[in-house]
């Protein structure tokens, strides 16, 4: 699937005739035919900020760079015609919309005219803001840097502590003057403003005292609110989704789902929440309840979205990417708890996720449908990130008889497969990775020093797990160095 994905995004997708850039810059959605642009708006921030997940998750198991340079001219690209002016209220952040075709970003906001250009949408600047940082940690280019912190600056200097009506950002703002549109008050994925400003604060990036005062009102919110059950604005999430007029009423797996990774992936989620545990279940589990459709021969398909009195949307038999996702985080939930239950959910809704794929690479956002039905976050962006997000949090899915960097708790900036090693580099000197390898490990070296099998959990050192067929899971802990090298 991964490389069905990546495959047709660097080499099928050409330039756009009417926009004169390659089509996944100008347009949300591609004709099966043409391989041309269709729709009316166009989704970039959303959209780019999912390939920068979906890359440093893919560049370590495949060491493509092909698709490093893809995602560099996406940024850029924003960077160049989809950034706020540096007078505006919510200064230097990305645009989260355009009309469809357009060269340049920050039209076709859902509810306002064409000619409306000034509209944010205050948790896509988080999460581009994040895919900004994440890509500037794969490429050590400051300039993704500075634009996450123009991003994170914004969010900050906007932030309020929130209620049962307000999330801690409006969904919608006028990025000019900084007033909220259409009395969009609550809504908005608020965990990708948290995660930014969690990293920028440990990086030591930009003002992270205001950073940090920032990111303990929203996760306050989140605790007091949407997962507290004595709140009237519990388990509330959303609007998430750019192309709808808004509706406080509108809710979506979206929200919940980034919820319940971030709090899985965290290093010690009990740190932040202590009934984390109880809490992804849940998140997880109303996600299944209110969007799953099936099941389909045991496997769960996930819908989108669904407002109080009208049929869910998009699909009968749920989204290809919003099952996947959900999966993935199913199998992280397995990984973190040991819940078997989990697991089998995991592999049987990843299972039904291939389906959505074409043997071309074309993915289908929803099956089969009369129009618009290849999307670019749908089919690629927010798809392929799943099936990497899985194989990290469970190694016995990946290939047999290949090597493979699975995952690391830091973004991978190089890796090199030969016969006989893997050699990588990772962002930060201290990090955990687990890999699966075609043969038992003689010797793992971190920086130029060898580290011990077996070793104990406060130093540096490797634990290799067989699977059967000459294969092994190999888990890797280093604080001395970003440069390892496994040797066969």
């Amino acid at each position: 699937m991964l490389r069905l994905g990546w495959g047709f995004m660097e080499r099928r997708i050409k330039v756009d005739r009417r926009a004169g850039v390659r089509v996944h810059l100008a347009w949300a959605v591609f004709d099966e035919h043409t391989l041309q642009g269709v729709y009316w708006q166009h989704n970039p921030a959303f959209l780019y900020a999912s390939f920068v997940d979906s890359l440093v998750a893919w560049y370590p198991y495949s060491g493509d760079r092909r698709a490093v340079s893809l995602v560099r001219d996406m940024l850029d690209y924003q960077l160049r015609r989809g950034t706020t002016p540096a007078g505006w209220a919510w200064a230097r952040v990305p645009f989260a919309t355009s009309c469809g075709g357009e060269r340049r970003y920050g039209g076709c906001l859902a509810g306002r005219l064409p000619g409306f250009r000034s509209g944010v949408e205050p948790d896509k600047v988080g999460l581009l803001g994040l895919g900004y940082l994440r890509f500037y940690e794969l490429t050590g280019e400051r300039r993704y840097l500075a634009a996450a912190r123009h991003a994170a600056t914004a969010l900050a200097s906007h932030v309020r502590a929130g209620d049962v009506a307000h999330t801690p950002w409006p969904f919608r703002v006028d990025g000019r003057t900084g007033a909220t549109i259409d009395g969009a008050r609550y809504g908005g994925a608020v965990v990708a403003p948290v995660e930014l400003l969690d990293e920028l604060i440990r990086l030591g990036a930009g003002d992270t005292a205001t950073f940090r005062r920032a990111r303990d009102l929203a996760w306050r919110w989140i605790l007091g609110h949407p997962l507290n059950r004595a709140s009237a604005a519990w388990n509330r999430w959303g609007p998430f989704y750019e192309d709808g007029r808004y509706n406080a009423r509108n809710r979506n797996q979206m929200i919940p789902t980034l919820t319940a990774r971030y709090l899985l992936s965290r290093p010690d989620p009990g740190a932040l929440d202590p009934d984390w545990r109880e809490d992804s279940r849940a998140l997880l589990e109303s996600v299944r309840r209110e969007f799953g459709r099936g099941p389909f021969r045991g496997a769960w398909g996930i819908d989108e979205q669904r407002a109080p009195g009208r049929p869910g949307c998009c699909s009968r038999v749920g989204l290809g990417s919003d099952s996947s996702r959900w999966a993935a985080v199913e199998a992280l939930l397995f990984a973190r708890t040991g819940d078997g239950a989990a697991r089998e959910r995991a592999i049987r809704s990843l299972s039904y996720a291939t389906y959505f794929a074409r043997s071309d690479g074309r993915v289908s956002c929803c099956g089969v449908r009369p129009a618009n039905e290849y999307w670019f976050s749908d089919g690629y962006a927010d798809y392929l990130r799943s099936f990497n997000w899985a194989l990290a949090a469970i190694p016995e899915l990946a290939p047999r008889g290949q090597a493979h960097l699975l995952g690391s708790t830091s973004v991978v900036q190089s890796v090199a497969y030969g016969r006989r090693r893997v050699v990588y580099r990772t962002f930060d000197r201290d990090g955990e990775e687990v890999l699966r390898l075609p043969y038992r490990p003689a010797r793992v070296v971190v920086g130029t020093h060898p580290v011990p099998l077996e070793g104990d959990d406060a130093a540096e050192g490797y634990v290799v797990r067989p699977l059967g067929r000459g294969d092994f899971v190999v888990r890797i802990r280093h604080l001395s160095s970003p440069r390892l090298r496994v040797e066969r």
